[in-house]
């Protein structure tokens, strides 16, 4: 038998419509929320395929391991979406949406997606396996969010294979927590693969050291409102590829890409229009 939820002196409530609804709270409230069963089991082989053979192919086009290394690029598959449409469908999954949707409205654009290997002994060493924010370098907030992670878990996240870890409600903090508060608040998460770590993009989270023999994959994407610039311009790197589709043209960043003149500019608000 559930007690009753008692209160007192208390006027205002939230009420929860859909699951999706409590996902979105614990996301205002503690900054992130985990979306259980995203993908199925073959799905998530065919992730962990393509990203190794994507990685190594971005490998081989930069010149070898060395030269990411020396840009502290390391075991980041970079927009996996341009190489393969296998990672569109992971951008457009409609769990995920469904939660940003309503947390950053109806327009919202796909600011990056970059798949991540937490490699044996490396993890500490890598860009991920640092306290950070996705929108780095930032100290404010906001009322609303700017921007939602969505990170896929493509293995299973354990402490021990180093999933990521993250301090709660750090989204609503300007500045990085004492060390007190790191050592004491700092929650490991554990999912299986298949699931999805949906984040405020200001919540301050990391990687941790995999002390497995094992890879672990993942997927981040950002969803950001579309002021907001595009890491990589999906526009160009896809080369007009699903700009037909009005949701895709959105998502993808066609309607928020400046403009090169001012005629252009105006010509493609007169072609909305049909004028």
């Amino acid at each position: 038998m559930t007690d009753t939820l008692k209160t007192f002196g208390v006027k205002e409530f939230t009420r929860l419509a859909s699951s999706w609804d409590a996902h979105v709270e614990q996301i205002r409230l503690l900054g992130y929320t985990i979306v259980p069963g995203a993908l199925a089991a073959d799905e998530l082989a065919v992730a962990r395929e393509k990203l190794d053979g994507i990685y190594q192919r971005q490998v081989e086009e930069v010149g070898g391991e060395a030269r990411l290394a020396a840009i502290n690029d390391g075991y980041t598959v970079r927009c996996p979406l341009v190489y393969d449409d296998f990672f569109l469908a992971l951008a457009t999954n409609r769990a995920v949406l469904s939660v940003v949707e309503r947390l950053l409205g109806d327009y919202f654009v796909l600011m990056l997606q970059n798949g991540l290997l937490n490699v044996p002994a490396e993890g500490n060493e890598q860009n991920a396996g640092s306290w950070h924010r996705d929108l780095n370098y930032q100290h404010f907030v906001s009322t609303r969010p700017l921007s939602i992670s969505a990170l896929f878990c493509v293995d299973d996240f354990t402490e021990e294979n180093g999933g990521t870890s993250v301090l709660p409600a750090t989204h609503k903090a300007e500045s990085f927590p004492s060390e007190e508060f790191v050592r004491d608040q700092s929650r490991p998460i554990e999912a299986p693969a298949g699931s999805v770590l949906v984040f405020d993009s200001m919540l301050y989270h990391r990687g941790g050291l995999n002390r497995t023999a094992r890879v672990r994959r993942a997927v981040n994407h950002m969803y950001t409102l579309p002021f907001i610039k595009q890491q990589i311009s999906l526009p160009q790197a896809l080369g007009g590829r699903f700009c037909e589709d009005p949701f895709l043209a959105k998502l993808l960043g066609y309607e928020s890409e400046p403009d090169p003149s001012v005629r252009e500019f105006r010509e493609k608000r007169l072609a909305r229009l049909g004028a």
